[in-house]
């Protein structure tokens, strides 16, 4: 059940990443001189860029202006990863006190 929730949580996340990198990649947005306008198209991908902004994944040039370090994406989805990981082994240890207290 756990190995379940583990891998939708992590495709889930992982689509969206996909979606903002390809746009990104696709405006060859990959260099500061190459910055593009970026908008997001969800509250997700808006959390996601944010985050990724801070993590310097993402380079915020101006207002709405962005570009991808690479080098720093294949950090990001390192820490994302533990992040989803860190968050289903709470969610999991609480799961089991529970149980083990209702008994």
């Amino acid at each position: 059940m756990a190995n379940i929730v583990m891998r939708l949580g992590e495709r889930y996340t992982t689509r969206t990443q996909d979606r903002l990198v390809e746009r990104l990649r696709a405006a060859n947005a990959i260099k500061p001189a190459n910055a593009t306008l970026l908008a997001p198209l969800s509250r997700r991908e808006a959390r996601l860029l944010e985050r990724m902004v801070k993590f310097r994944a993402v380079v915020q040039e101006g207002e709405h202006l962005y570009w991808l370090n690479e080098q720093a994406l294949v950090h990001f989805r390192k820490e994302e990863l533990a992040r989803l990981l860190g968050a289903f082994a709470v969610a999991g240890f609480a799961a089991a006190g529970a149980l083990a207290l209702g008994r």
